[in-house]
């Protein structure tokens, strides 16, 4: 029977694994989470080549294409029941926290495609987790996407064998704690939230058209919070007093998350030196007043229990 055209999840899955080696493929056994979206873009950026006109060619026409750096990015969504992939967004888990310290190691990632004829197994090697987004709002189980660097990516028609899937239960927006800071709950009704961690890393290519090595560049953390207005306590912070500060509005020297899942598992996020970097107040007719924050910090460690 030939080759149909197939449904993701049922028929395809996805898994990563540890690389010992950056860009040393290994056999990928875990999943990310519960996931629910992919997508793969490969871009060869190939450079027109054009020339004085010759006797058959050249001119305004393309004589040759010859082919740039080879470029891979991944992107992968899933809801949040795994915290393990935190140690290649921040780096190393030491006893039951995820801190910044290490440089995060590479990984391997096997997009699998079950078809009835033909499998269809694309390995991707030297990844790194360029960027983390870890979202929550009302009703609704915390969400995560990467953004995913690679260095190869290689066809098998041999799929890797597919593993089970983690037995835990999302983390929820329900029972979750918000701290500016840490100790000192928010007032205001939150009502969804995002955190957002960039690695920034670059890509070496050298005399190869595939990366041979990865280097990470300056970490940034971003959460944004949506809220209803209760009292004044994130507009004094954010203009640092009664008024816009003279000098540095409030660099709280703390801001905390805590995420609970239905099994009362917790992962606490807690941030360093967190100003509120932008401030917004919405007054529409006959609706609630809200208030949104975009805070900024220094580092990030992430303890779970």
């Amino acid at each position: 029977m030939a080759n149909i055209p197939q449904t993701s999840g049922s028929s395809s899955y996805n898994l990563y694994a540890e690389e010992t080696t950056f860009g040393t493929a290994v056999t990928p056994n875990l999943h990310f989470g519960l996931d629910t979206n992919i997508d793969i873009n490969i871009k060869n950026n190939f450079k027109s080549n054009r020339g004085f006109k010759g006797s058959t060619n050249g001119g305004r026409d393309v004589s040759k294409f010859t082919a740039g750096k080879a470029e891979v990015d991944l992107s992968v969504d899933f809801d949040f029941n795994d915290e393990a992939i935190l140690e290649y967004v921040l780096g190393d888990l030491t006893t039951a926290t995820y801190s910044g310290t290490d440089f995060p190691k590479s990984i391997t990632i096997a997009k699998s495609i079950d078809n009835v004829t033909t499998d269809r197994d694309n390995i991707f090697a030297g990844c790194v987790i360029n960027s983390c987004s870890i979202k929550g709002a009302e009703g609704e189980p915390i969400t995560c996407s990467l953004g995913i660097k690679a260095a190869k990516s290689d066809y098998d028609g041999t799929l890797t064998s597919n593993t089970a899937l983690a037995s835990t239960a999302p983390y929820t927006f329900s029972e979750s704690t918000f701290e500016l800071p840490a100790a000192s709950a928010i007032n205001n009704i939150i009502n969804d939230f995002e955190i957002t961690i960039e690695n920034n890393w670059t890509m070496h290519h050298g005399t190869s058209r595939t990366a041979t090595a990865a280097t990470p560049g300056e970490r940034s953390y971003r959460i944004r919070l949506s809220t209803k207005y209760v009292d004044d306590d994130l507009l004094n912070k954010a203009l640092g007093g009664t008024g816009i500060a003279a000098d540095t509005p409030t660099q709280n020297a703390t801001f905390k998350i805590v995420l609970t899942r239905p099994d009362n598992a917790t992962l606490t996020f807690n941030f360093v030196l967190a100003p509120i970097d932008s401030y917004n107040l919405k007054a529409a007719l006959n609706e609630p007043i809200s208030e949104s924050i975009d805070i900024i910090a220094s580092s990030l460690t992430v303890v779970k229990a």
